[in-house]
Parts: structure tokens; sequence; C-alpha cells
């Protein structure tokens, strides 16, 4: 037989695999998904960087009336010229003022790029005149101290008096309470709301809640109103009304101490008006429920 001269193999090159629409779609969103969240960080990070050095605080525009100057207030802000105004925290330099200046009620920080931060602010209104253990104080219309006296104030819409508490200085008054116990400030708002349902309403001058057996109010500047603890209270403070409101039990001008303590009756004493100090020879006069209401 004729041997036959084995024929050279060609070198095969392996043809590439083409892939379908739906492959290569998928591909894509691979690569879109491991590639997306770098090309975020890259951009985050550039506009970090950005907004560093081309925002930075350069002046302050100010807007209000009170006590304190301009450059108190920016110095309370804690905000500084040349710092980034995009990483400002407006929340805690707004926070930051009105602890530090307690004479200012509100304040609202606002961005205005690219370099200024405004800063608007409002006085607080002085309404309390709020004694802790034997401390008077000056407070706003959300109880924020304003201002630690020596004495006792005397222009003031109400004058209250609570035990002593955690903290009572110009910015705040804090009470440590004991889980299951009332603050003695809700203690106070909840005797007041129950009071406005009365014809006591808007005549409360004062109150007492130092000791939660023992509260008071004071009506019109010239009656103390005893109510013992706050163990049936509206009708306490019903008896109470009705006997300050009707003029043959307790005349309109006069000074003294209504005791409302137990629902069923109620007792006047008469007082002076510089002192509410009950007279041995002053008369007692018994109220009754009956009779408050005729």
């Amino acid at each position: 037989m004729e041997n036959k001269k084995a024929q050279p193999q060609k070198n095969k090159t392996p043809k590439k695999k083409r892939l379908s629409k739906k492959a290569r779609r998928r591909r894509r969103v691979r690569i879109a998904i491991v590639t997306l969240p770098i090309v975020i960080v890259v951009l985050a990070a550039a506009a970090l960087i950005g907004s560093a050095v081309l925002f930075r605080v350069e002046g302050f525009s100010l807007s209000g009336e009170g006590r304190y100057d301009g450059d108190e207030i920016v110095s309370a802000s804690g905000i500084d010229i040349g710092d980034c105004l995009m990483w400002i925290n407006l929340n805690k330099a707004e926070d930051r003022i009105t602890k530090k200046l307690p004479y200012i009620e509100t304040v609202t920080i606002k961005r205005k790029l690219p370099h200024t931060v405004s800063i608007e602010y409002k006085q607080a209104k002085v309404f309390y005149g709020v004694c802790v253990d034997g401390t008077w104080a000056l407070t706003d219309t959300k109880y924020k101290v304003i201002e630690l006296l020596d004495s006792e104030p005397e222009n003031v819409s109400q004058k209250i008096k609570f035990p002593k508490a955690k903290t009572f200085e110009p910015g705040s008054v804090a009470f440590d309470v004991k889980d299951g116990e009332e603050s003695p400030l809700d203690t106070y708002k909840n005797l007041m709301a129950e009071a406005e349902k009365t014809s006591l309403k808007g005549k409360i001058t004062g109150a007492d809640v130092s000791n939660p057996t023992a509260l008071t109010l004071t009506y019109d500047g010239r009656i103390t109103i005893k109510l013992g603890a706050f163990a049936d209270i509206s009708d306490k403070l019903k008896l109470a009304a009705g006997a300050v409101e009707n003029e043959d039990r307790v005349d309109s001008s006069e000074y003294g101490t209504l005791d409302a303590s137990i629902t069923d009756e109620a007792y006047f004493r008469p007082g002076t008006k510089k002192s509410e100090t009950t007279s041995e020879e002053r008369t007692t006069a018994e109220i009754s429920p009956e009779q408050a209401v005729e």
C-alpha cells in the first residue's frame, strides 16, 4: 500500500461565542451595578471637597431686636468665619444661642449661598415669676428661665412655686422625676387646664405646686384658694369658682383665703392686702356647694 503523507493539521482558532441581546443586557446591568456605587462615592467626595473650598462663611446677616448685640449672638452660635457653610449644623447652633442668651426666645438660622449665615431672632417675653426651692426667676411663656433674681418679682402675669429642681439656671429648668410620677410642671399645667374650664379663667395670678398634697391657686392677686391634693380637682375648682363669683359669699374686692380642699364645703377667711395670714378675731364663712352656685 502506498503510504500517504500525513497532512499537517491547521491550528484552529476557537470562535467567540456570540451573546444574545438578553445576555448582553444582563452583562451591562451587572457592570452598572458594580460601577455605579463607585461613581456615586467619587462624585460625593468631589462635592464635599468642592463645598468645603467654595462655600466658606464670610459674614453674617442678623435680624431682630433685644438686649444682645450682634457679636454676642454670633459668638453664642458657635459659627466662625471660614467654616464650611454646607457643614454647619443649624439646629445645634440655634440651641446654643437660646441657651447661652436666655433673653432670646426663638432663633432661626439659614444658609445664604455662597458665603453668608442669616440669623433671625426674637426677644423672650417675660411672663412668669417662678420660685424653685426659695429662689425666684423670670421665665418666658415656655417656662425657660430667663434670669435668676434676688427677690420676688412684681410685674409678672403669674407667680408659680415649684419644689426643688434638678436644673434651675438661665436657659432651662428641669425636675428629677421618678418613674410613674408626674413632673411638678405637668401638675401645674394640668391644674391650670382644669381652672380654665371654670369662671376662674383668666383671673389666676399665682399657683403653688411645691407640695402635691397642698396645691393652691391665687385668684385676682387677692384670694388664695387651697385645693389639697389633685384628686377631685374639678369639683373643688367649681366650688371655689362659685364662691368667688358670688359676691354675697366673697366680696369682689376682698382679700383672704378660700379653703376648697373638701368637695362638699368651702371656708373663706378674710385677710389683709399685705398679708393673707388669718386673724383669730376674723369670721370664718362656711360655703356649701349649693351656696356657691346660688
